[in-house]
C-alpha cells in the first residue's frame, strides 16, 4: 500500500478465463456507443473507431490477467479544488506508471498483450489527430473499455469492487484505474 496526504493506494489482481470475460462481459457495439459519446473519439490511436474488428484481440488471448489501482482519498482532503489539481498533475502519473508495469509484465510473457487504464498518453499529441500512424506503437496499448470491456462488471464480478462517480467538483470517496494483461493460449 502506498499513501499520500491526499490517498491511499493499493494494486488488486486476478486472473480470468478470457472465454468467460468475452461471454459476460465484452460487448463491443455497446462501448464503441459510449466511446463515440467521449471527445476522444477518433483522436486517439488507442480508442475506436478502429479500423479491425475488437472481438478478433479478445479471441487470440485465453485469460486476462486484470491489474487494478485503487485509490482512496482520505476524507477531510476531499475539497472542490483538490480535484482539477489531482486529475492534471497526480492522475497522470499514477496511470503512467500502470501503463510501465503492464508493459514490464507484457515483456515477461511472451505472446502477451497489455491494456492500459483509458486512452494512450504517451505522446502530447496523438498523430492520429495529424493524420499520421502511431509515433510510438511499440508503447501504444488499447484499453479494456476501448475493446468493448466492462470494466465495471470486471471491478465488481472479479475484484469485488464498484465504480463511484464524482458528483460535481468534489471527488468520489475512491477512484479504481483498471487495466490488465492478455495471456496467449498454450501452443
Amino acid at each position: 500500500m502506498e499513501e499520500t496526504k491526499l490517498y491511499t493506494c493499493t494494486t488488486l489482481e486476478r486472473t480470468v478465463p478470457l472465454k468467460e470475460f468475452r461471454e459476460t462481459l465484452v460487448d463491443v457495439p455497446l462501448f464503441s456507443g459510449y466511446c463515440r459519446d467521449c471527445p476522444n473519439w477518433g483522436r486517439y490511436w488507442s480508442c475506436p473507431p478502429f479500423s479491425f474488428d475488437p472481438m478478433a484481440i479478445w479471441e487470440r488471448y485465453a485469460s486476462l490477467r486484470l491489474y487494478a489501482r485503487k485509490l482512496v482519498f482520505r476524507k477531510d482532503r476531499l475539497f472542490p479544488g483538490e480535484r482539477r489539481a489531482f486529475e492534471e498533475k497526480e492522475l497522470p502519473k499514477i496511470k503512467e506508471a500502470m501503463a510501465r508495469a503492464l508493459l514490464a509484465m507484457e515483456a515477461e510473457v511472451p505472446g502477451s498483450l497489455a491494456l492500459f487504464p483509458g486512452k494512450c498518453e504517451w505522446c502530447s499529441v496523438c498523430a492520429r489527430i495529424e493524420g499520421q500512424p502511431c509515433r510510438t506503437p511499440d508503447r501504444m496499448r488499447y484499453s479494456i473499455e476501448a475493446l468493448g470491456g466492462d470494466c465495471g462488471g470486471a471491478l465488481e464480478r472479479y475484484l469485488g469492487e464498484s465504480l463511484q462517480w464524482s458528483e460535481g467538483r468534489r471527488l468520489p470517496e475512491q477512484i479504481i484505474l483498471l487495466g490488465g494483461l492478455l495471456l496467449p493460449k498454450e501452443e
